[in-house]
């Protein structure tokens, strides 16, 4: 069953945010060559960069855990890199209440989202440590979302970069999401991958 969520998107800061410091990580290409649907390599770091930590004090969560129903909207950013297409982050829970999951997508500023009905990591009882690694596209605002979903679940969130997909130069990802950008950019995937055979 899928519900709206209220709730509207708080902004977590990232490694491009004011006030975040943001040091040049060092990337390497992956090996084998693997290719998104923009035709741009998978980039992984060397260290990894830690884009949320829902632990710290002095981010907007004052410290505080995520709750059922809570989205929040974490910037994906690298220096250096103007937008990004996809992301590679390793979601950590910790300090756990309750039962429940989180689901992470790319941002979508639109009212009344939908709840994922599929989620990323989940747990099933208190003081649960887990990590997982997610892929997902980035979407609006250069952000993903994260849902804390569980009626009297919570949790501690780290969201930590460990690779990305930087989008083609000239292609800037949409300020919501939107089928027709989703439409052109398949059909410029295919032409692309048509001029390779």
């Amino acid at each position: 069953m899928t519900r709206s969520l209220s709730r509207r998107h708080l902004i977590a800061g990232g490694a491009g945010a004011v006030g975040a410091v943001a040091l040049a990580p060092t990337v390497a290409s992956a090996e084998g060559g693997g290719h998104s649907g923009s035709g741009m390599p998978l980039t992984t770091l060397f260290e990894p960069m830690r884009l949320f930590d829902s632990r710290d004090p002095s981010n907007f969560f004052g410290g505080n855990k995520l709750t059922d129903g809570d989205i929040v909207a974490v910037i994906a950013s690298v220096p250096g890199v103007d937008f990004l297409e996809a992301v590679f982050v390793n979601i950590t829970i910790t300090q756990t209440e309750g039962a429940g999951y989180l689901a992470v997508r790319a941002n979508d500023e639109s009212d009344g989202v939908a709840t994922p009905e599929t989620s990323n990591i989940n747990w099933t009882g208190p003081d649960v440590t887990l990590a997982n690694l997610a892929l997902t596209r980035v979407g609006a605002e250069s952000s993903i979302a994260l849902f804390c979903v569980g009626g009297g679940a919570s949790t501690h969130v780290i969201v930590d970069l460990q690779g990305y997909v930087a989008a083609k130069v000239g292609h800037h990802p949409p300020k919501e999401h939107d089928k027709e950008y989703d439409k052109e950019h398949d059909k410029e995937h295919d032409k692309e991958h048509d001029k390779t055979k």
